[in-house]
């Protein structure tokens, strides 16, 4: 029997085992639609390709995948409340399909990550399952990173004018200062520092980075003004605080985001939220979006211009917890605030409630692909 196949067949038998580790010694190939769903915990000592093909990460209890050899995967999803923990980077090439439970890492070892391919797809992604470590891509114009901890999806989006850089993220719900000093820069002007939450992130590429923010970021402990809130982050090497910018603030003080100015990610050791004194107006970069439907003529509905320049595209719309509210082939200015699906829980005559949505746009068949934010203010 081929060496692959009989691999094969052993994983498949192994895990049907309750409570067996899965191990993998051989040359395993996942060829055009197989599907291989993993139950327990796997030990990857050999080769795991897949040019096609679905893997899968299910069962009710969590388990690690660990061993010596990176697998490749063409298409994963994991239906596992309780989660799977990686020993190993796993990369994903094609598609991410977040259904329920997060796949984490020790976000001390930065060296095991998730990477979602420069071509690969994610979509569900939300409180209930995400990355809840450190995520990584090879990143070209712009990428939302679907990060979180435990219980919160907490994303970075960033954009850049580099192309085919590798970026890797992390999202902390912990205090900055307890592991940073309070050094601030003398020419920054910060007010206050965020203690509630932070970021990693690495990239040699210059970026602009968006942070959101919700409730539990707590951010009237930084300001009452919306409009002085910005992104600070500690300097390696100065080993203080610095005011990254605020090219963009969309929101209210309660939920929205922030959009920094460029910056090199490897430079600084965590990003986070803090406060200054802002009088000047900010311009809007035209990354991430607000959409304001009033019939004044301004913002009442969701425009992308870089859209006219591609004949094939299909919007999808998203809200805070992965519910796709809206999905259409050919997008020309159809989103207005109002969900295009059905949804039970949902009035549709009312339209959707104000609040963060994020949107990915397939380009000419899926050959690229755009996100990002945008804001539905309702008056």
């Amino acid at each position: 029997m081929n060496n692959k196949y009989f691999t094969l067949l052993m994983v498949l038998l192994s895990s049907l085992l309750c409570g067996q580790e899965v191990r993998n010694f051989g040359d395993l190939e996942i060829h055009e639609n197989a599907q291989l769903g993993f139950y327990s915990a796997v030990e990857n000592d050999g080769s795991l390709f897949a040019s096609s093909g679905l893997v899968g990460f299910y069962g009710t209890t969590s388990y690690s995948f660990s061993g010596s050899f990176i697998p490749n995967i063409y298409d994963l999803e994991i239906a596992n409340e309780e989660g799977v923990f990686l020993e190993l980077p796993i990369s994903v090439s094609n598609h991410m399909n977040f259904i329920y439970g997060n796949i984490a890492t020790d976000r001390d070892q930065e060296y095991n990550f998730l990477e979602l391919g420069n071509r690969a797809t994610y979509q569900g992604e939300s409180n209930f399952s995400k990355i809840n470590g450190f995520a990584q891509s090879t990143v070209n114009e712009s990428y939302i990173f679907p990060v979180g901890d435990a219980f919160y999806f907490r994303p970075l989006a960033l954009k850049t004018s580099a192309d085919n850089t590798v970026f890797k993220c992390a999202y902390f719900f912990e205090n900055p200062l307890a592991q940073y000093s309070d050094n601030r820069n003398s020419g920054s002007d910060i007010l206050a520092i965020s203690q509630n939450e932070f970021w990693k992130l690495r990239g040699s590429s210059p970026v602009s980075v968006s942070l959101i923010w919700d409730n539990r970021s707590s951010l009237l402990a930084l300001s009452s003004i919306t409009q002085n809130i910005t992104v600070i982050g500690y300097h390696k090497i100065q080993k203080e605080w610095v005011d990254l910018g605020a090219s963009e603030i969309t929101g209210t003080i309660y939920e929205g985001w922030v959009t920094s100015e460029d910056f090199i990610p490897d430079e600084y050791e965590v990003l986070t939220f803090g406060s200054v004194e802002r009088t000047a107006p900010l311009a809007n970069k035209r990354y991430n979006y607000i959409l304001t439907p009033n019939d004044d003529g301004l913002n009442d509905f969701l425009y992308i211009p870089e859209l006219e320049n591609y004949r094939q595209n299909k919007l999808m719309v998203f809200d805070r917890n992965g519910l796709k509210v809206f999905e259409v082939e050919n997008y020309t200015n159809e989103f207005t605030g109002m969900s295009g699906i059905n949804i039970p829980s949902l009035n549709r005559d009312a339209g959707l409630p104000q609040g963060i949505y994020y949107y990915l746009v397939h380009l000419n068949n899926e050959e690229l692909n755009m996100q990002g934010f945008l804001y539905l203010q309702r008056e």
